[in-house]
């Protein structure tokens, strides 16, 4: 998963206009923020994933598999992974900007 975490930090500051929040109050928001958006990223991706390929993924897990490993196997699993990851932060900043959450 290829998802810069210092650029999404920086496109939730400014989606959220959160530029002049006080520091300490910036990063719990973000924090929390990252979060909420990584597990919903996790929680899409093992569902897309199915059981079959779930069990590939535990096994790499077991055997301390690197993030790029990571990073080819869901690509292989998931065509147009890194698409289907700006998907969901899409959707979640939408759903924050609603309030959905």
């Amino acid at each position: 998963m290829t998802l810069d975490q210092e650029a999404l930090k920086e496109e939730l500051i400014q989606s959220f206009h959160l530029e002049d929040v006080p520091e300490d109050k910036k990063e719990k928001l973000l924090e929390k923020m990252g979060e909420s958006l990584f597990k919903r990223i996790f929680i899409d991706t093992m569902e897309k994933l199915g059981s079959a390929n779930m069990k590939e993924y535990e096994a790499m897990l077991d055997r301390g598999a690197k993030p790029e490993e990571f990073e080819v196997f869901f690509e292989s699993k998931i065509p147009g992974y890194n698409i289907f990851v700006r998907g969901i932060v899409t959707k979640f900043k939408e759903e924050l900007a609603e309030g959905a959450m």
